[in-house]
């Protein structure tokens, strides 16, 4: 089975039709709409997983390659911002990607007591296999969706994200 095929067996989550009565104050079309984007999410990330078992990574590791390859040398702290990961995680992540080779740390030209973290030549062409891969499987798995219709589902996302940004606040 490709990894792509993966989701159309993903469980279609249907609540009952007296939900609002069960729980007042709650929303059915609003419960179900955000658990199918949880199993949506869960299951394309699971997928994500077994892709990049060849590369000898994990998301998060291939998400640090791809930010290195797009935005250049950063600090630890900033690429833990950027992927929304803990300090202590990302140290991890680093020293992992660093005993591989994908990655090296270097002082800061500005401030000698920080470093950035670069890809490497290696890391770069690691990151750039795994996004043909990742990105070739996101095409299959959106593309019973048209453009528009992809745009559409982008533009409500980040509603759904303003949303749970604006409630956490």
């Amino acid at each position: 089975m490709a990894a792509h095929d993966t989701l159309s067996s993903v469980d279609r989550i249907t609540l009952p039709e007296d939900f609002d009565e069960r729980w007042p104050g709650g929303n059915r079309s609003a419960t179900e709409a955000f658990m199918n984007v949880v199993k949506a999410s869960e299951a394309g990330m699971a997928n994500v997983a077994k892709m990049l078992r060849p590369f000898d990574l994990s998301p998060a590791g291939g998400l640090v390659l791809s930010a290195l390859a797009d935005a250049g040398p950063m600090s630890p702290s900033a690429l833990s911002d950027r992927l929304i990961v803990t300090r202590a995680t990302m140290t991890g992540l680093l020293d992992s990607l660093e005993r591989r080779g994908h990655l090296r740390r270097v002082p800061h030209p500005d401030d000698r007591r920080s470093l950035l973290v670069e890809i490497t030549p290696q890391g770069r062409v690691v990151a750039d296999e795994l996004r043909r891969v990742i990105h070739a499987a996101e095409a299959g798995w959106l593309g019973g969706l048209s453009a528009t219709e992809r745009r559409t589902l982008v533009r409500l996302m980040h509603k759904v994200q303003d949303g749970i940004a604006a409630a956490s606040e």
